[in-house]
């Protein structure tokens, strides 16, 4: 992503998180686990770590489509409710998801209504390929 698509992602995630009821934090991840862009209400740490626990949890949710769904191991979408909160993870893209997380008493229609309308927006734009190992050369 270039330098202006991410401070455009930046605003999108802000906007959502400000214009809908209940969202306290957003970020864009790679299916890796690696975080992309987020809300300014985190810190680079707690970043991190949603990310990272996102990617968990997507990777998880995929291990049950495999073996309880239809065996593509696709997944639309995760919710986790904890005390305290909701976290929310759609695919967003090509190896990206977004991630939400809100207040317990929050809409869930919602707040996934508006994630979904916003990875319409920004889907086409978030291709996060795996990362590859750098090859060095061998003389």
């Amino acid at each position: 992503m270039t330098m202006a698509t991410d401070a455009n992602l930046t605003w999108m995630l802000e906007s959502l998180v400000e214009q809908t009821a209940g969202a306290t934090h957003a970020l864009v991840l790679s299916r890796d686990g690696l975080k992309l862009c987020h809300t300014s209400g985190m810190s680079i740490d707690q970043a991190d770590q949603l990310s990272a626990i996102a990617a968990g949890v997507q990777a998880l949710s995929q291990g049950a489509s495999v073996e309880f769904g239809d065996g593509t191991g696709g997944v639309r979408h995760s919710m986790t409710e904890f005390h305290g909160g909701i976290l929310f993870i759609v695919e967003a893209g090509e190896g990206a998801h977004l991630a939400v997380v809100a207040a317990e008493d929050a809409d869930v229609g919602l707040i996934g209504h508006r994630m979904n309308e916003l990875v319409e927006q920004i889907g086409a734009f978030l291709i996060a390929p795996p990362r590859q190992p750098e090859r060095t050369q061998q003389a």
